[in-house]
């Protein structure tokens, strides 16, 4: 068959969301689609692309994304297209040989487009490529090895466009590499230092307060090529409401909560002998730390594997798991501890338990996402945030468990959205578990300032708390001298 011959037509119909922006995001210039999770992204940009191979615009597209997403692409691709796309995977022999053969889109993970950066900047060289960047926020670090490959190619595309859910993933800052990729620094500058020097907040330890006029301007000056809708912002849009996500509150006793004093004392009397700077120069530390105190409120045996009691949250989470499948509804468990994950399979083995975790396969991780969609047999699937929190579709699942959370915004809201997207039948619930006066309250306060930013600079919100700060060292001890 010719090229010139292919259909490029979709093969299926656009929602009246989606059938604009994929006009809007064809031809070449540079877009950033940020709409929330589950409104469809991925079929929006295959559209777009087909119109511009229609238009002669394009002669391929390169899309990187995260590893576990690489199948989703394809079978998207597929769905949606009459195209070709082939998935650049296996070892490097392999990967080389993907290169030399014919297809129109090209799907590679952020790890592998490293390790193949001088093959691909040649392919960029001799093609007239769309580069597409799912999940952009993976590039948010401009130091780290993935983001300065992505940089280096990045002129050398005939289109650029990124997608995420959350471009704010932790802090404004996450924005500077990803608009730098779009448009070589015409919005954001050129200098991450300068940028980060005038927008950048302290989410984690704060020493700064949210100035909302700076903000404001933050969010002016990247809106002429950002495109960003929620679903609340979507008339007739075919998903049922997310109720507000409940806080179940559990009481730690006995040993658990024995545990929790000492190591809470031991950080408090740590940090009070800190000065200020040092908390914010060292906030990354002191986190890890706090992380400690997570694990306990979580699971002790994470920390002492002589610990035999049963966790407080794993009672109210027995409890909340019966009434779900009392309703003959399914749920996703989610703990950011690798151990949990593999601790509750077990426990709920009986009920069809599956797991999503980094150490899987990407085989072990599609057939775990296949079983849990189609059968009905597998009720309970327990997964870590950050490897099952982006792109995937969960819909089996109305009901999402935090049994734990960390201090990644991005991870926790990018999970929300695995059960609410197109093609969920049911209304969500979201629970989170909480242990009374712990670390755990700070987290959620923490998360709750995290989003109002994000909010903001994206356009979900038109203001922000007066007076809006992130803790400070003084707040921080407070938290750890809680419930002594």
């Amino acid at each position: 068959m010719r090229k010139n011959h292919f259909n490029f037509d979709s093969r299926t119909k656009p929602f009246k969301h989606q059938g604009w922006v994929s006009e809007a995001i064809s031809g070449n210039r540079p877009v950033a689609l940020f709409d929330e999770q589950g409104l469809g992204k991925t079929k929006i940009v295959i559209d777009a692309l087909c119109k511009d191979f229609k238009n002669k615009l394009i002669d391929g597209a390169f899309i990187v994304c995260k590893k576990t997403l690489i199948t989703t692409w394809i079978n998207e691709i597929k769905t949606h297209s009459n195209l070709y796309g082939m998935e650049l995977t296996g070892n490097k022999y392999d990967r080389k040989r993907y290169f030399q053969t014919f297809a129109h889109f090209y799907v590679i993970g952020y790890e592998s487009f490293v390790q193949e950066f001088d093959y691909i900047k040649q392919f960029f060289e001799v093609r007239k490529l769309a580069f597409v960047l799912d999940e952009s926020h993976k590039i948010k670090n401009p130091e780290g090895k993935v983001s300065k490959a992505v940089l280096a190619i990045r002129r050398l595309a005939k289109k650029r466009i990124i997608i995420t859910g959350t471009p704010v993933a932790n802090k404004p800052e996450d924005l500077w590499s990803q608009f730098y990729f779009l448009d070589d620094g015409d919005r954001l500058g050129t200098d991450y230092k300068a940028f980060k020097k005038e927008y950048g907040i302290d989410i984690s330890m704060g020493n700064h307060v949210i100035d909302q006029g700076k903000l404001e301007e933050l969010k002016g000056r990247i809106g002429d090529i950002s495109i960003r809708r929620t679903k609340d912002s979507i008339p007739d849009l075919s998903i049922p409401p997310k109720n507000p996500p409940v806080n179940k509150y559990v009481n730690l006793t006995g040993k658990q909560l024995a545990m929790y004093h000492r190591l809470r004392q031991t950080l408090r009397v740590e940090i009070m002998r800190m000065d200020g700077n040092y908390i914010i120069d060292h906030s990354s530390n002191v986190l890890k730390k706090l992380l400690r105190l997570i694990q306990i409120t979580s699971n002790p045996l994470l920390l002492d594997r002589s610990f035999e009691a049963t966790p407080a949250k794993f009672t109210a989470l027995d409890l909340l798991v019966k009434q779900i499948i009392k309703r003959n509804e399914k749920v996703i468990i989610w703990t950011v501890f690798v151990d949990n994950v593999l601790i509750l399979k077990r426990k709920y083995a009986k009920l069809g338990s599956l797991t999503l975790y980094g150490n899987m396969t990407r085989s072990e991780k599609d057939r775990a996402v296949k079983l849990f969609q189609t059968d009905k047999d597998y009720k309970v699937l327990v997964a870590n945030p950050s490897v099952a929190g982006v792109g995937l579709t969960l819909t089996a699942a109305n009901n999402a468990i935090y049994l734990d959370r960390n201090f990644n915004m991005g991870d926790y809201l990018q999970s929300q959205d695995r059960i609410h997207r197109l093609g969920q039948k049911k209304r969500c619930n979201i629970i989170r578990l909480m242990a009374k006066n712990t670390i755990d309250e700070y987290v959620d306060d923490l998360l709750e300032k995290k989003q109002d930013v994000a909010k903001f600079i994206q356009g979900d919100s038109s203001t922000i708390r007066p007076g809006e700060s992130f803790l400070s060292k003084q707040e921080l001890i407070k938290i750890l001298g809680k419930g002594r």
